[in-house]
C-alpha cells in the first residue's frame, strides 16, 4: 500500500486532512492537520461552549497561522490581555 490521504470539510469552512502511510503505522493515520478559513476567529469566539469554559481552558486562534492555541500561548503571542 501506499501513502494516502483524507480531506474532510464542515460547514463552517473548516478542512482537516488525515495522511496515512501503513509502513509507518499500520492502525490510524500519521498526521493530521486542520485548516481554518479566514473569519473563523468570530466563530470561536462566538461559540457558546467556548464561552462557558474558564478563560485558563479556552482556545483561541492564532491570526499568524490559523491554528488554535491555549490560554498560555495566546497570552505570550499577545493576543489576549
Amino acid at each position: 500500500m501506499e501513502k494516502f490521504s483524507r480531506e474532510y470539510k464542515d460547514y463552517t469552512g473548516k478542512r482537516v486532512v488525515w495522511s496515512y502511510d501503513p509502513k509507518k503505522n499500520s492502525n490510524g493515520p500519521v498526521s493530521v492537520e486542520m485548516f481554518y478559513p479566514k473569519g473563523y476567529n468570530d466563530e470561536v469566539e462566538d461559540d457558546p461552549t467556548n464561552e462557558n469554559l474558564p478563560k485558563t481552558k479556552r482556545k483561541y486562534l492564532n491570526p499568524n497561522n490559523g491554528k488554535l492555541v491555549a490560554y498560555t500561548r495566546a497570552k505570550e503571542l499577545g493576543l489576549i490581555d
